[in-house]
């Protein structure tokens, strides 16, 4: 079967991505999937796809593409100049191209994932029903790994309905300074009142040491009352843990399913998706989510883009 897809570069960090495999945690199998569900969402939306359908996620950029048959195509997340044959090409909105065109993505302005869709989906290797790239264990995806030069990807098939438009007031705001909402995590009340205060009141910077797994936050030093002597504990992603050092690791998509750091913070879910748009050197700000505002934020979250995207939910 000839290939519909052919990598010339694969950027940054490209991979294969969907909505992840759930329900194996307990097994040691992380969800992963799509670190930026919305804009994963938005950008099969666009071409007319089921939401979840496999679709491309390049980290910071440099992604160059070929397409060797006529397809539509959508770009979605961290802002890219993105370019088919040299001509500029519009984030969320869908465009088609000819055999032997090629995209490609600049570096990142702001955010870190762009997600590119295309109408039918793309394959790649099924594991525990999903094709979702976990490249520590490497499973899923193209072999479990990163893209790379000359690799090809194949049409999934998908049925697709005809290109659709993103209505006005539906467009993610992405910038360079993250706001994340939180509530308290299981040993909150070990930190010293001082943490808690830095924790919501000072910006933190995600390091170098940024990936699908997690983010080191550099910042005031966080610290505990006193040594915890903690067991493995579960962990998800959202959750902020404080080891020894006192410099925070935000766990993301693929990170680890159990920890034996203090967990601090656990990000609320309606705020999940904006975790894969933590660049290395972006701010991250907390804020304190109070009473039911988590659940009604979820809520609302869910209503406004199912009311778009059939069976949508963060």
């Amino acid at each position: 079967m000839s290939a519909d897809l052919t990598v010339l570069s694969g950027g940054t960090q490209t991979t294969l991505q969907d909505v992840g495999r759930q329900g194996y945690r307990h097994l040691g199998i992380p969800g992963g999937g799509a670190a930026d569900k919305l804009s994963f969402a938005l950008a099969n939306f666009l071409v007319g796809n089921p939401w979840d359908a496999p679709a491309l996620e390049c980290a910071l950029g440099g992604l160059h593409i070929r397409f060797n048959t006529p397809t539509t195509v959508a770009l979605s997340g961290a802002q890219m100049w993105a370019q088919v044959n040299g001509q500029n090409v519009p984030l969320l909105k869908s465009f088609s191209v000819e055999a032997g065109d090629i995209l490609t993505l600049s570096y990142t302005r702001a955010g870190c994932r762009a997600y590119i869709a295309v109408a039918g989906g793309l394959d790649g290797d099924n594991f525990l029903g999903s094709r979702s790239t976990y490249t520590p264990a490497e499973l899923g995806g193209i072999g479990g790994r990163a893209l790379k030069t000359g690799d090809e990807l194949i049409n999934l098939g998908l049925e697709h309905d005809a290109p659709q438009t993103l209505p006005r007031g539906f467009t993610p705001i992405l910038s360079n300074h993250v706001v994340l909402r939180a509530i308290s995590g299981p040993e909150w009340e070990h930190l010293t009142l001082d943490s808690r205060r830095y924790l919501y009141t000072t910006p933190f910077h995600a390091t170098t040491a940024t990936d699908r797994m997690g983010s080191r936050l550099k910042g005031d030093r966080i610290s505990l009352e006193e040594p915890l002597n903690m067991t493995s504990s579960p962990l998800l992603p959202g959750s902020l843990q404080v080891p020894p050092d006192g410099q925070p690791i935000l766990a993301l998509a693929d990170g680890h399913c159990t920890g034996g750091y203090a967990r601090a913070l656990q990000i609320i879910q309606a705020d999940l998706w904006l975790l894969g748009q933590i660049a290395p050197g972006a701010q991250v700000s907390f804020r304190r989510s109070i009473g039911d505002e988590a659940q009604l934020a979820l809520t609302h979250r869910n209503a406004l883009y199912a009311s778009v995207i059939p069976g949508f939910s963060f």
